[in-house]
């Protein structure tokens, strides 16, 4: 038994068949989960739960044996099936079930997976609930009262339509017409697989459509978000207006403009914010970013006078900042994106929608939206050590992190963390010239290597 912390920044994720996602394992969060919404409210007589999931092979199994878990409570479990993440947040908000859970890995690999939950009003648990769910889980493990493991039964789990999502979607952005739209969608073998070229073409789109017939094992396999150059071919190939490249479980999209560029989440959020403002729409005059949030882009904010606020790197991260600051819109520069006003998580059907509309209401193409954003150059750097020491406590390394944070001055920044699931530090390098922070990366790589590298 591994005794330490069990939720990552997006939930429980790892390889399928390896702790924690073994099949005693998932029994054991479930029954957990189950305890955890019971004790949660005392006064209430029955549950629901609903599940959906992405198309990895081990789906099934881990849906399987969730739904065990949960219905040695008596709790009620339905399946919405293979759906984007964003999809049982909004089921799990509107129908008003007491827990939506996704069985995804995101943008990993086919042989991992993973477990997130969203409470009823259709927002990710936050850390407090995560570690009661923890001391849950460790105390079953640790308790003398033995829990059998029951035997996979091949359930029949009640199916629930997801059609009341999609429906939303087409609401969120009324009066779009995408007659004389040509549209390329990368489906990485996910989730959105069997929904995103319908929905642009219900909208009157001509989609080409890649990367949508999962098998089980292809999902994110040379395609998605993480591999753009599929998508640019495509674009050009097609003469398409715009491309979108989503990820394995839709909660993030990338995309491309007419002239085949790729461009990410702070593309995104230079489009929306200038949109939103020039529409009166942007609350406050804030959106919220992440430390790795571009420079170049708070520049451009600076210059349409909207504040940006930056969060730690995850969208629940982004999300909490988001209702602190009152602010309406957010995201990352992987490509969550979170519309507050219309979804309570990062939605990447949802972002190419609302990128649509803009491009409709604007009367104008992707690379004149963007024109005004001159992104710095940016080096991100990763490096596997032994373990992880505060900054402060490694003096040659603190001494080359000041001397950087001196020669960037204004025109640059540093940020420099630990990843939460690895032994890997995280150096991010920026500024406006691309030869200088190759040199002042490289510079702390060496230090940080001397001292805790492998």
């Amino acid at each position: 038994m591994n005794n330490h912390k069990l939720f990552g920044t997006d939930g429980i994720r790892a390889e399928f068949g390896q702790w924690p996602l073994t099949v005693k394992m998932i029994y054991y969060i479930s029954f957990a989960v189950g305890k955890w919404l019971k004790n949660d409210f005392k006064t209430k007589k029955s549950f629901n739960v609903v599940i959906g999931r992405d198309t990895r092979q081990s789906g099934e199994v881990i849906e399987e044996y969730l739904s065990l878990g949960l219905l040695e409570h008596k709790i009620r479990v339905v399946t919405a099936g293979v759906v984007p993440t964003p999809c049982v947040a909004f089921l799990t908000n509107k129908l008003k079930f007491d827990l939506g859970i996704v069985i995804s890995a995101s943008h990993n690999p086919a042989v991992d997976n993973g477990i997130k939950f969203f409470k009823n009003n259709g927002f990710k648990l936050s850390e407090l609930e995560e570690q009661q769910i923890e001391k849950l889980i460790f105390g079953l493990l640790k308790s003398k009262t033995k829990i059998n493991l029951p035997r996979k039964r091949n359930l029949k789990l009640e199916q629930i339509s997801s059609k009341g999502y999609f429906d939303h979607l087409k609401l969120c952005v009324r009066g779009l017409n995408l007659e004389n739209v040509k549209i390329v969608a990368d489906c990485a073998n996910g989730a959105v697989s069997h929904y995103a070229g319908k929905l642009f073409s219900d909208l009157g789109a001509k989609v080409s459509v890649l990367h949508n017939h999962p098998d089980g094992v292809n999902i994110n396999y040379l395609c998605g978000s993480l591999y753009p150059d599929n998508l640019i071919k495509q674009v050009k190939k097609t003469g398409s207006n715009i491309g979108f490249s989503f990820d394995g479980d839709g909660d993030r999209v990338i995309f491309s403009d007419e002239k085949a560029c790729v461009l990410d989440g702070d593309h995104i959020m230079a489009l929306v914010s200038k949109y939103l403002l020039s529409k009166n729409k942007l609350d406050g005059k804030k959106v919220v970013g992440t430390s790795m949030t571009n420079l170049g882009l708070e520049r451009f904010l600076d210059g349409l006078k909207i504040k940006l606020v930056r969060a730690g790197v995850g969208d629940k991260f982004v999300l909490n900042e988001m209702i602190r600051h009152k602010a309406i819109f957010g995201g990352e520069q992987s490509g969550h994106i979170i519309f507050l006003n219309y979804a309570t998580t990062g939605d990447g059907l949802l972002t190419a929608l609302q990128i649509l509309k803009i491009m409709q209401d604007e009367q104008l193409p992707v690379s004149r939206l963007i024109s005004g954003l001159k992104k710095y150059p940016q080096l991100i750097c990763n490096l596997k050590i032994k373990e992880k020491k505060d900054f402060k406590q490694m003096p040659g390394v603190w001494k080359k992190i000041k001397q950087v944070e001196k020669a960037l001055g204004t025109d640059g920044r540093l940020v420099m963390r630990y990843s939460g699931t690895e032994k890997l530090v995280r150096i991010m390098v920026e500024g406006s010239s691309k030869a200088k922070i190759e040199k002042l990366a490289y510079l702390i790589k060496d230090e940080i290597k001397k001292e805790i590298g492998i």
